[in-house]
């Protein structure tokens, strides 16, 4: 066993500290005999007996298993220490053992269990595969090999338990009954999981089937956009295009028309010039030839009205 398995097994979970007086409770889970009291006696409510650990609830005050400590966990990392369980009566030539009988708390060989398995007188003995420790299967009150489950408390208990003790009038089950009630439960509730799986598995499959369905719908819907985008943005340019030759076309007929008027005005503007330079040098004329070209050009081009 590696040392930080190790120190797991020696700690208790509420102290978080070596065990001291360690005791098990019915569900497996391991604390001090303190530690588990003093838990219990700060639970509200009345006769409410549940495992810290694991949280299930007792009905009654479950029996306290003393754990070993010590001594099992040095011979479990002993070097010499087979990784199997030795028949105790091949002494000079070890063999491993083939069942354990929890009655005689002895391991045997293929050899040495057959008495058990041959003779009348063993027919009540318990042969299990082989096991170290047989407190663990013994009963913490009467030191007694665990051979019923207490269904009212939840707990495995001994024959003189059911007898004398505070299980005689509970419902009681053999163990092979217990296992098999056990089975029937796991076996319901593998079914209960495996319809979850199933009814999971087919949401899934929707699902994966409705993401495919939106992102095609998504890739189609961008698809017309950008296509109806495209043709928004040729028909902008042709109008754009449109606009501005048509706006160039009247720009220019309205430039070629003040041209047109500029020029116009500009060979009228001449005319008066060079008139009024001709009037100006007239002026400078005597009287006679003065009246003259006024009779002969200017009267006429201003309409012939009076003379003076």
């Amino acid at each position: 066993m590696q040392t930080e398995d190790l120190k797991d097994e020696l700690t208790c979970a509420l102290c978080l500290q070596v065990y001291q007086d360690p005791v098990r409770l019915p569900c497996l889970h391991s604390f001090c005999l303190k530690c588990i009291e003093e838990a219990w006696a700060q639970t509200p409510g009345a006769g409410k007996f549940e495992c810290p650990q694991c949280r299930q609830i007792f009905n009654r005050r479950p029996s306290l298993e003393r754990k070993a400590t010590g001594v099992h966990y040095r011979r479990s990392e002993s070097p010499t220490d087979s990784p199997h369980l030795m028949c105790e009566y091949c002494i000079e030539n070890p063999t491993p053992a083939v069942k354990t009988c929890l009655k005689c708390e002895t391991s045997f060989c293929s050899q040495h269990v057959k008495p058990h398995l041959l003779k009348e007188y063993y027919k009540d003995h318990t042969l299990i595969e082989p096991v170290r420790n047989f407190k663990e299967r013994q009963c913490f009150d009467h030191k007694k090999v665990l051979e019923f489950y207490c269904n009212d408390d939840a707990e495995c208990v001994c024959g003189s338990c059911i007898v004398t003790g505070k299980h005689k009038s509970h419902t009681l089950l053999s163990l092979d009954q217990a296992q098999s009630a056990i089975k029937v439960k796991l076996e319901k509730e593998f079914e209960k999981i495996d319809d979850i799986q199933r009814n999971c598995s087919s949401k899934k499959e929707e699902l994966e089937r409705s993401e495919a369905e939106i992102k095609t719908q998504i890739n189609q819907i961008k698809e017309k956009l950008s296509k109806n985008f495209s043709e928004w943005r040729r028909k902008l340019d042709e109008d754009e295009e449109s606009t501005m030759r048509v706006i160039d076309e009247e720009g220019l007929q309205a430039l070629s028309q003040i041209r047109s008027c500029s020029e116009a005005l500009n060979s009228k503007m001449e005319q008066i010039a060079l008139i009024d330079r001709e009037i100006q040098s007239f002026l400078q004329k005597d009287p006679l030839s003065i009246i003259q070209v006024h009779l002969q050009y200017i009267w006429p081009l201003l309409g012939k009205g009076n003379f003076l």
